[in-house]
């Protein structure tokens, strides 16, 4: 039986995964509490009730008691304040860890909105019985004749009959970081899979059951489509209680079939392999090629960008303007290398470089030879032209992927480049588009700069942040080893096959990278709501120019 055999056998045979939103309870700290006795259950239910009833009350300024003063004296606090379901303590975010570790409580109520909080989860956690109670609480009227603004969390409109039909319940296990299972030199598919499951657009994407459905799913034959594989992995990843490495056999038997020159137990250029996965995502959709109308899929949107070439012919001045899409920025870090090797006062090779230096070349004009450019004007006739070439970026996508050209090929034999190129965690390609490259040429005196925004601000435009980092070691382009690290919020990890560890920032910007992702920061006006609207997907298609 040969090794495609084999793969298609082990996917018929792998066991269906139950629903995650069939949950009982908002997680197993909560779930041993409740199942351990009827008495505990019950005294677990009514200080709940009571608590809520409390709260349903008109809001006063809360006080709570620092466990730290022996005086045992009321404090004001103006922040939300967590009462335990274990005693009669209320305590402040800062001293709410303190008194779980002392009393050994973990459970606890938030004063303002209501909500459960779990400390063994570290986190807010959902159950169904408490928050039925939470909502028929907060439905009575104050005395001033409005209800509590805490009912509004879970309101019962319209959009709740098609949001939680159609979301996954998550327990505090589900959704943790996890490795991949390295399939026989798979590792370049591994670190591209992390990539796309810590993209926030991808992950709303396929965690709202919007493709994965075989009745969704727009291909014939759901058995050939790449979508469907893909949100596979994702449902096991993000939305199963596991903690061992996931193993996407679905995924790599539909990247085989898609694409022959996958297949086989050899090692694969993973920037090769994410242009190849885009565009079989691209046609799992069904989405028909239309010349003078951008396609609407969600990988279009999320990762193409518009490229802008202007070639001015250094004869006649005839400027030929043209605009193609690209999924990703292909650096050249061997021009620059070159000019160290040149210029007598750098001495060696292993000087950093920068990235705003590449991004830079990238978008400077250069000036071309003769047989480069076949000048079309009236006054050249068709004939070779000296001209001048210049590359800007006419339109940004929300993710934009970097590529650092680290391999050349002298006489037939692939040489690998390790020349670090330093990066940073927050990147502004405003000066790198096209629309700053005109305000430019029209106030030369003025040079290039980035915006005159703080990183730091929500909505600054053209702001983007680091996501995912892909390394490669070896020498060799068809053989070494790829690794990743990617950032969950404000935490990084490192991805390592099936191996996950806990990353500095430090170690990230150490890193010898040889793909980027940064991620846009805000991509307009009511995409804080939901990244998957149409509202959101219109913005990130007009997004910077």
């Amino acid at each position: 039986m040969d090794k495609n055999a084999q793969v298609a056998k082990a996917i018929q045979a792998a066991p269906v995964l139950k629903p995650v939103r069939d949950v009982e309870f908002g997680c197993e700290h909560l779930q041993e509490f409740m199942s351990a006795t009827p008495d505990v259950a019950e005294k677990l239910t009514n200080a709940y009730t009571n608590l809520q009833g409390m709260l349903a009350k008109p809001l006063e300024v809360q006080t709570t008691k620092d466990p730290k003063d022996h005086k045992n004296e009321a404090v004001t606090i103006l922040k939300p304040t967590y009462s335990c379901l274990q005693c009669n303590t209320v305590s402040s975010m800062e001293d709410r860890e303190l008194h779980g570790h002392e009393k050994r409580h973990r459970l606890s109520i938030e004063s303002r909105s209501g909500c459960l909080y779990c400390g063994m989860c570290d986190d807010f956690v959902y159950d169904p019985t408490f928050e039925k109670i939470r909502i028929d609480q907060s439905h009575p009227t104050t005395s001033y004749g409005r209800k509590r603004k805490n009912s509004a969390i879970y309101s019962q409109g319209d959009e709740d009959k098609f949001v939680f039909p159609n979301s996954n319940l998550l327990s505090c296990l589900a959704g943790a970081p996890r490795g991949m299972i390295n399939l026989g030199q798979t590792c370049y598919m591994s670190v591209i899979l992390q990539a796309m499951m810590h993209n926030p657009l991808m992950r709303n994407f396929f965690m709202s059951e919007r493709h994965g459905d075989p009745k969704r799913c727009p291909m014939k034959n759901g058995e050939e489509c790449t979508a469907c594989a893909m949100a596979i992995s994702f449902i096991d990843i993000l939305a199963t209680e596991k903690i061992e490495g996931h193993g996407p056999t679905e995924l790599l038997h539909k990247s085989w079939l898609k694409n022959s020159a996958l297949a086989g137990h050899h090692q694969q250029d993973a920037h090769e392999y994410f242009q190849s996965l885009l565009d079989q995502l691209h046609h799992s959709c069904g989405c028909v090629a239309q010349i003078y109308k951008p396609c609407e899929c969600l990988y279009h949107r999320t990762f193409y960008g518009k490229l802008r070439s202007t070639m001015t012919c250094l004869s006649c001045k005839n400027v030929t303007v043209s605009e193609d899409p690209i999924v990703d920025l292909s650096l050249d870090i061997r021009q620059h290398i070159k000019r160290r090797k040149a210029d007598a006062k750098v001495s060696t090779t292993e000087t950093p470089l920068e990235l705003s230096t590449c991004l830079k070349s990238f978008t400077s004009p250069e000036k071309l030879g003769v047989d480069a450019y076949t000048c079309k004007s009236d006054q050249c006739e068709n004939t070779p032209q000296r001209t001048k070439k210049h590359m800007t970026i006419k339109k940004l996508p929300p993710t934009v992927c970097i590529q650092f050209k680290r391999y050349e090929h002298n006489k037939g034999n692939p040489q690998k480049l390790n020349t670090k190129v330093n990066f940073p965690l927050q990147l502004d390609m405003s000066p790198y588009t096209s629309r700053a490259h005109r305000k430019k040429k029209t106030n030369e005196n003025q040079p290039l700069s980035p915006l005159l925004v703080s990183p730091l601000t929500p909505r600054s435009p053209g702001w983007y942040d680091l996501s995912t980092v892909v390394v490669h070691e070896g020498l060799e382009v068809t053989g070494g080893h790829y690794y990743c690290f990617c950032r969950r919020d404000d935490q990084w990890f490192k991805f390592d096959d099936h191996r996950v560890t806990l990353a500095t920032e430090a170690q990230v910007l150490d890193a010898n990278a040889y793909l980027l992702f940064y991620i846009i920061r805000h991509l307009g006006p009511g995409a804080e709501k939901t990244a998957m609207t149409q509202k959101s997907n219109r913005v990130a298609e007009n997004s910077i120019e």
